[in-house]
């Protein structure tokens, strides 16, 4: 969060006042002193963005790393992007390359038995960046009993995800399920799909290529989570007590 100056209108009249902005700039990750990727992300938890990044996207493992700035110099095997990508905020899947659709299949082994709509609001309540700014998405990591386990925010919600599930690395949480602030687009079922997460519960919609992918996958995606009547694709068995004739 940074303080800026804006002005603000009341009853038709500008009011000069400082007020929190989400912050967003460049992190650039190394290895071996060439980039492997810069992505434009809040400046925050970013040890969790680096392993997190680099698992979900497939791109090898961070044994270690260190921090300099907005620089994070990663050892590890670790394969970079082509040199021209930029990942902003909005894009988890922009590539001056090769798009690579994820064949893995999800293992059913996580059945949740908890309120869906109390796990969000729980995630809500640890959103201290939204709360001051409005301006960021949140990942959170569950347990199968509906237990919070962390929470991660950034201005992009696949930093986000990145960010949870690097936070799980590094904690050694097994992460199968994750909940989001935002909707559920194909760049967060693939990192998903990638690192072994089975349910993906969303605040907002599914896109055509999140249900396709989660389908081909066996993932479960929840979408409206927060509605009173929540949007599901793919295996019932892991939200209710059914077992799931189908994908």
């Amino acid at each position: 969060m940074v303080e800026r100056p804006i002005h603000r209108l009341v009853d038709g009249k500008a009011r000069p006042e400082v007020d929190e902005l989400a912050d967003e700039t460049i992190i650039s990750l190394y290895s071996h002193g060439e980039i492997v990727v810069k992505i434009l992300a809040s400046p925050s938890d970013l040890e969790d963005l680096a392993h997190g990044h680099v698992y979900c996207e497939g791109r090898g493992r961070v044994e270690s790393l260190t921090v300099d700035g907005h620089d994070l110099h990663l050892i590890g095997e670790i394969q970079k992007r082509p040199a021209e990508d930029l990942l902003t905020a909005a894009c988890g899947a922009c590539s001056t390359g090769d798009i690579e659709q994820p064949l893995n299949t999800i293992s059913r082994t996580v059945t949740l038995d908890a309120d869906i709509g109390m796990m969000i609001q729980n995630m809500r309540e640890m959103q201290p960046i939204f709360a001051a700014t409005g301006g960021v998405h949140a990942a959170a990591i569950f347990d199968k009993n509906g237990e919070l386990l962390l929470v991660r925010e950034d201005i992009g919600r696949h930093n986000a995800f990145d960010k949870a599930m690097g936070a799980s690395l590094r904690n050694k949480i097994d992460a199968k399920i994750v909940v989001l602030s935002s909707r559920i687009g194909w760049e967060l079922v693939a990192k998903g799909v990638r690192s072994g997460v089975e349910l993906i519960i969303a605040i907002g919609s599914i896109s055509t290529a999140a249900e396709a992918l989660a389908r081909s996958s066996g993932m479960t995606l929840v979408g409206f989570a927060a509605s009173k009547k929540p949007a599901v694709v793919g295996d019932l068995s892991r939200i209710i007590d059914k077992p799931s004739s189908s994908r």
